[in-house]
């Protein structure tokens, strides 16, 4: 079995997308019979059963949420060093990277071990979308030009969907496998509400609830998703809206100036290994993401629950959910940042969620299906198999 420095430049672990995806591999492969240690920075929490190594900068980074920051650039740094360390000390067979920051570095550590990039979405169109700087055209331009310059050199890609392919070049594809995402299916099923929690997140009895977990921001659709509900609103529908994640920043603000205060609550972060409990609450889940090709995991996480399940209608995410989602028009001809394209938006995900919230034959149709689906396809068992024969490959 392999040695694998897993080299994570993101605050691990943080309760987000990226790093269950981490999470999950490492405590797989570690079953699978692969020594795995997490190279990750000085900030995030430490979880019982990882080989978890920190590395400390001079300057403190404290930052865990998603998006760049002025403090990024040094804890790389210091996160470079611990890896030249870690590659004399640990001496792994492979270096297995996330994000491109984190195969960049494993670039510059200088090993003859292979780099292999878990590749979960463009970094440049990441950044465009979280920054205004990053929208310049001549930084746009040489962050594509950087990616483009890291994906030509790690050794292998790994993609957790196949949508993923058409990012890259047809040279690039040739050194692309597509191993998936995965869900604990043994966490995440079908559960009763608990009345007690219910209560804690201010939620009223008998009026059905649409769910959001996942991080708050624009890219992810959380603005879509409280104009869609002040649609749903405007149109007589009865429901309530619980949306969990982190930054709330000024979405709070944002829900009460829409006049949807006693409708939509906010938890704020959700620990991942409680996710199931908050899930639960729900009768409909929404996950409104809207970056063209980035992938959406807390889709299978819904799947598994037996939630029905309402999402835009992206190559994306109907690879992931096939028949066992509500599709609203994603209006691909519409300019991304239009007024008209997001006005559309907006309109198709309210009339989706609508449809379901009456239809209660629907969502059981649905809540069954994409239990069945999770089980059938989305396992981690799998998932960290394919990862293993992606090892062996770059061994041979």
């Amino acid at each position: 079995m392999s040695k694998i420095l897993m080299l994570a430049a993101t605050p691990f672990f943080s309760d987000r997308g990226c790093h269950i995806r981490i999470f999950e591999e490492a405590k797989w492969l570690k079953r699978l019979g692969h020594s795995v240690r997490i190279l990750t920075y000085d900030a995030g929490q430490d979880l019982e059963g990882l080989d978890l190594s920190r590395a400390s900068g001079l300057v403190p980074y404290r930052k865990i949420e998603a998006g760049p920051s002025i403090r990024k650039p040094l804890a790389d740094f210091a996160l470079l060093r611990k890896a030249r360390s870690e590659l004399k000390n640990f001496h792994p067979d492979i270096i297995h990277c996330h994000l491109h920051e984190g195969a960049l570095l494993g670039l510059l550590a200088g090993n003859s071990a292979p780099v292999l990039l878990d590749y979960q979405g463009s970094v440049a169109a990441e950044l465009f979308e979280h920054h205004l700087l990053f929208r310049l055209p001549l930084v746009s331009s040489g962050m594509r030009l950087l990616e483009s310059a890291i994906n030509a050199r790690v050794d292998l890609i790994l993609l957790n969907c196949e949508s993923l392919l058409s990012e890259l070049s047809p040279a690039l594809r040739k050194k692309c496998r597509v191993v998936g995402d995965g869900v604990d299916v043994a966490r995440f099923q079908p559960s009763d509400p608990e009345p007690e929690l219910r209560a804690q997140a201010g939620l009223k009895q008998g009026v059905p609830v649409i769910v959001y977990l996942g991080l708050l921001n624009r890219y992810q659709g959380v603005d879509l998703l409280l104009r869609s509900a002040r649609l749903l609103k405007e149109r007589g529908a009865q429901f309530q809206m619980l949306v969990m994640g982190y930054p709330v920043g000024e979405y709070s603000s944002l829900a009460e100036k829409m006049g949807l205060g006693e409708i939509v609550k906010f938890a704020g972060r959700i620990d991942y290994f409680q996710a199931q409990r908050w899930l639960a609450l729900g009768q409909v889940a929404a996950a409104p993401k809207i970056s063209r090709t980035e992938a959406n995991g807390k889709l299978l996480n819904y799947l598994a629950m037996g939630l029905p399940v309402v999402c835009f209608d992206r190559e994306v995410d109907r690879e992931l959910a096939g028949d066992c989602a509500e599709y609203a028009a994603y209006d691909r001809a519409s300019g991304e940042k239009s007024a008209c394209c997001s006005a559309k938006r907006e309109q198709a995900l309210a009339s989706a969620l609508q449809k379901l919230l009456a239809d209660s034959a629907r969502r059981r149709e649905l809540s069954e299906k994409g239990r069945r689906r999770a089980l059938e396809r989305f396992s981690w068992e799998k998932v960290a198999a394919r990862i293993a024969a992606a090892y062996q490959e770059l061994q041979a």
